[in-house]
């Protein structure tokens, strides 16, 4: 994170410390006498808290990303700006910082390569003793599913999408999503999602729920999908196939079409506008058109996300 980053990190922190949950904006809060006679004025006091704000905020964030340091040397650091008495100028904290930064970098990139081939290891051993379990099918591919219960739908092509509910886990069983837990079903383009769920759901008729354990390499692969997946990590999936769109569920009903402008238009103003100077307006069909598209994009950008 570059110096200015930090800044606006911490502006952003220092505003949700600041607004305690539950407090009210109507009553004018108080200090209790006890709090304001440990410090010898009210500006005092007042620096203090701000400063263990920044602290509580800041320390553990930058101490999470992987800057390791001594709290008394960046209390220094931060007192000896604050004061503007610094023992480094700006251009040589910047040279200290990308050194530190470059050191985090390839921390983190080394402990990734461990974790990474850790995983592999632990995929391929689960995966292997899973194949022998009963009712597991291991494809060609490396995939393996369970069938939980078969439904007598059409089963999907690789370009339709699809409505599931489904539920993903790591190995150790920690789900990092769900369908469930939104209270609604996904929608996906087949082809559009990890090589195991376009595999895997093509097999599944509409209705059936099945079980799939899909190896890395089917899945997020060596990068993972930070923070909730690992690199190289197997994953396990219940999924339950609810419907095709399209075809076993009705796409939304279309929208009335604006009609096509083939002749020019000419707008005439009313009586009290040409009193005003106004004059009549032909408009010609093409720039009708570009008009109408302008203003239904517009209509679009104004629409709630």
């Amino acid at each position: 994170m570059k110096p200015y980053l930090l800044a606006i990190s911490l502006a952003a922190g220092l505003t949700a410390v600041a607004q305690t949950p539950g407090a009210t904006t109507n009553a004018a809060p108080s200090v209790p006498p006890e709090i304001a006679a440990k410090f010898k004025s009210t500006e005092e006091l007042h620096g203090y808290a701000l400063g263990a704000m920044i602290a509580d905020d800041m320390v553990g964030r930058v101490r999470k990303m992987g800057y390791d340091a001594p709290g008394d040397a960046i209390a220094k650091g931060f007192g000896d700006w604050v004061n503007e008495k610094p023992t480094l100028t700006k251009e040589e904290v910047r040279k200290v910082f990308a050194a530190m930064q470059f050191e985090v970098n390839k921390k983190a990139e080394e402990k990734r390569k461990v974790e990474a081939e850790k995983n592999i290891k632990e995929g391929a051993d689960f995966l292997a003793a899973n194949r022998t379990k009963e009712g597991v099918v291991t494809l060609p591919s490396g995939l393996q599913y369970k069938v939980v219960k078969n439904g007598d739908g059409i089963k999907p092509t690789a370009e339709d999408t699809v409505v599931c509910h489904y539920r993903g886990m790591l190995l150790d069983g920690k789900e990092f999503d769900s369908s469930y837990g939104r209270g609604e079903p996904a929608k996906f383009g087949l082809n559009r999602v990890i090589k195991g769920w376009t595999e895997g759901v093509q097999l599944m008729g509409v209705g059936s729920k099945w079980e799939f354990f899909i190896p890395a390499n089917l899945a997020y692969g060596p990068n993972g999908s930070p923070p909730r997946i690992p690199p190289n990590a197997t994953l396990h999936f219940e999924i339950e196939l609810v419907g095709i769109q399209g075809k076993t569920i009705k796409d939304p009903a279309p929208t009335a079409a604006q009609p096509v402008v083939t002749s020019d238009i000419i707008k005439v103003p009313s009586k009290a506008e040409l009193d005003k100077g106004a004059k009549i307006e032909v408009i010609k069909a093409t720039d009708a058109e570009r008009l109408q598209k302008e203003k239904e994009a517009q209509q679009k950008k104004a629409e709630p996300k």
